[in-house]
């Protein structure tokens, strides 16, 4: 796995720009909370960034556990060569796992009749690359979550179990899932998708209580949903979040 700061940096920043043309380098310097002119500098290969600034992208970045450690190595050393050991690769495969919207659209894909075991199906069923596709696959058979059989996929009754999963999976996981929804908006015709919305005056106090009835929720349209012949795999989300500045000062307690 070959990866940069400056690579990464450079990536980020064209997809940003790719969803908002207008987006500059003063605002991808202003989102990573580093300056302007460092940003500049270090995509002119003209200086690095000082370990508080790395420290700044990575977590803005929401970089993997593998991606961290390589990016440190170039840091410390010049490199970019770290030792995958079992440690780091449970690691990686859970933040993957978390992460990346398709691991678990495969892990769904693997419930249609008319799967087929193989990456040139599932990138085309899931509009990505073929090579991440691959990737994942591979990934999912290591883990045994999924098996092949007859050149079909199966889920396996192995529970996926999550240990310390970082915060930063589960911000990426969230965050893809907002970009897919945007990308639906326009794309997908009004009778095959949802979106609603309002906007209230709310007690703090009943968070709690509402949290609950959206989990309630959240299952009673899984059973629905998975009632029948299955064609497609959807991703159902919610979001309910202030608009104003909160008064008790938890802004920022990112999870």
């Amino acid at each position: 796995m070959e990866i940069t700061i400056k690579k990464l940096l450079m990536q980020e920043l064209a997809k940003r720009q790719t969803r908002n043309p207008s987006y500059s380098l003063r605002a991808f310097a202003r989102d990573l909370d580093i300056g302007s002119t460092t940003l500049s500098d270090v995509l002119g290969d003209r200086r690095s960034l000082s370990k508080t600034n790395l420290e700044k992208v990575m977590e803005r970045l929401l970089v993997s556990p593998l991606e961290k450690e390589l990016l440190w190595s170039e840091y410390k050393q010049g490199s970019t060569k770290v030792e995958i050991d079992e440690r780091l690769l449970l690691q990686e495969d859970t933040f993957r796992l978390i992460s990346d919207w398709y691991y678990l659209a495969i892990m769904n894909l693997a419930k249609l009749p008319e799967n087929r075991a193989n990456p040139q199906w599932i990138a085309k069923r899931l509009g990505i690359k073929e090579e991440k596709a691959e990737e994942a696959l591979e990934r999912l058979l290591r883990l045994e979550l999924l098996k092949k059989n007859r050149n079909r996929l199966v889920r396996t009754a192995k529970p996926m179990v999550m240990q310390d999963v970082p915060s930063a999976a589960i911000r990426k996981h969230h965050n893809q899932n907002l970009h897919l929804a945007e990308q639906s908006l326009h794309r997908d015709p009004v009778d095959k998708r949802v979106f609603n919305s309002m906007t209230i005056a709310v007690n703090p106090e009943k968070l709690g209580a509402v949290k609950d009835v959206l989990l309630k929720t959240r299952k009673k349209i899984e059973d629905l949903l998975e009632d029948g012949p299955l064609s497609e795999v959807y991703t159902f989300s919610f979001q309910l979040f202030p608009l104003t500045k909160l008064q008790d000062g938890t802004e920022g307690r990112n999870v």
